[in-house]
This record gives structure tokens, C-alpha cells and sequence, in this order.
């Protein structure tokens, strides 16, 4: 007689090798779904382990989104979405509710984001809403600091005035926003005028060397109405 022989899986068999972590998060084609250190502990609780380089990868497609407050009284957002379309933006403008006293703004278009941001202060049905960036980590009660502010390169080379050198050049400040129509077609050869978005936080930069370590020149900016901002109670509209 044949010896009996036990089904798959029954008790008597050997328990298959175990698999190790890094093999139960890989796909069936060998290519890892997430790295094994992806997630982890933080002083003792869970924690997803992200670089800021893939944060800030993840906050791209927000980087002109906006937040108004509300310090008042908001209109119902049926009212405030009405006035955006009233504005006349050359994009879409999509408005969201984030609590009761800040709306998520997001235009599509960098003119119409440059525009709203540059006023600060808008009135809805007498109701002001203060327009700041929106930072990844944005808390209500935490004050962004970055605001647009007009900055003027007196003197600069005529080689200079192009998209891709201005550009870098403001990037020594912040982020470069608009270009003046002036400058942009050379009509006034004798200065640079071009909106920057700037952290007022900081020391404003008086001067910038252009060149190498042997051949070059000192550029010297000039703001247009520096935003007033006191670094102890971190408001807008009067320095420590």
C-alpha cells in the first residue's frame, strides 16, 4: 500500500521560509514599493520618514497658492468666490474654505498670483482679507513673512536686461515674479525694475557682486516701499 501522503498545507508540513521586511514591500517585479527606512519611529511614535527634497517636489504644484484672512467676520463663500470672478484674473482662481477665518486661494496663472499677493489687503463686502503666501507647513496662527516687493537695479548692464540673467539675479533676493514692461523692452535703459518675492524676515541685501573673483562690479538694489514687519511680535505694519 501506498504511505499516506498529507495534503498541501496541512500540519505535518514544514512552515515555509519566512520573509523579511524588505521582501514583503517589495512589488512582484523586484522594484521596491517605498524604502524600509520610509517608515519608522519619532521619539517613540510612528513616523513617515519624507526628505525635504521630495516635500518640496510634492508642494510644487501650490507654489501660488494663497491664503486670506479673515479677522473679522467672513462672507459666505459664495460672496467671496463671486469676487474673485469679479477681479477680472487673466486664469482660473479656485477658493476653498480652510477654517472659519481663512480661504485657500489657488489662481493658475503667476500674473494673477503676483497681482493678489502684491495688495495685501482686499475688502468683501467691508469685510478686509489679508492675502499671504501659503507655506507647506501653514498654521493660522503662524505669520508668513514672504511678500512681493518691487526692486530696482539702478546702473545695470544693458547684457543684463533679459529673462534668464534677471532672473538669476533675483534669485540672489528670492523668487523672481514679474518684470517691468519697461525693462522688459527697454524703454528705460537706465534702471531694472522687477518684482521679487522676498522673506522681509531677513536683512534686505544692499548690494550684490556680479562677476568672479577677478573681474566684476558691485550691483546696489534699491526696494520700493520695504513692507513694514516687526520681527519680536511678528505683525505687519510697524518695526521693532
Amino acid at each position: 500500500m501506498a504511505a499516506l501522503q498529507q495534503p498541501d498545507g496541512a500540519v505535518g508540513d514544514a512552515p515555509p521560509p519566512s520573509k523579511s521586511f524588505a521582501a514583503v514591500v517589495t512589488t512582484s517585479n523586484g522594484v521596491e514599493a517605498f524604502h524600509p527606512r520610509t517608515i519608522s519611529t519619532y521619539r517613540g511614535k510612528p513616523a513617515l520618514r519624507i526628505a525635504k527634497k521630495e516635500i518640496l517636489q510634492l508642494a510644487r504644484p501650490f507654489q501660488h497658492a494663497l491664503v486670506g484672512k479673515f479677522s473679522y467676520s467672513r462672507p459666505p463663500m459664495e460672496t467671496v468666490r463671486k469676487f474673485f470672478l469679479s477681479l477680472g484674473l487673466k486664469g482660473d482662481c479656485a477658493v476653498a474654505l480652510l477654517d472659519a477665518n481663512h480661504v485657500l486661494i489657488r489662481p493658475t496663472m503667476k500674473e494673477d498670483y503676483a497681482r493678489l499677493l502684491i495688495r495685501r489687503t482686499w475688502f468683501i463686502k467691508s469685510s478686509p482679507m489679508t492675502i499671504s503666501k501659503r507655506s507647506f507647513d501653514f498654521k493660522a496662527n503662524k505669520k508668513v513673512t514672504i511678500v512681493p516687493v518691487w526692486v530696482s537695479f539702478l546702473g545695470l548692464p544693458l547684457p543684463f536686461f533679459r529673462r534668464n540673467p534677471l532672473n538669476k539675479l533675483a534669485s540672489v533676493l528670492g523668487r523672481l515674479l514679474k518684470i517691468d514692461a519697461a525693462t522688459g523692452d527697454l524703454r528705460r535703459p537706465s534702471v531694472v525694475r522687477v518684482l521679487v518675492e522676498i522673506d522681509i524676515a531677513r536683512t534686505p541685501v544692499k548690494k550684490i557682486w556680479i562677476g568672479d573673483e577677478k573681474y566684476g562690479f558691485w550691483q546696489h538694489v534699491e526696494y520700493e516701499s520695504w513692507p513694514a514687519f516687526c520681527s519680536f511680535c511678528e505683525r505687519f505694519g510697524h518695526v521693532q
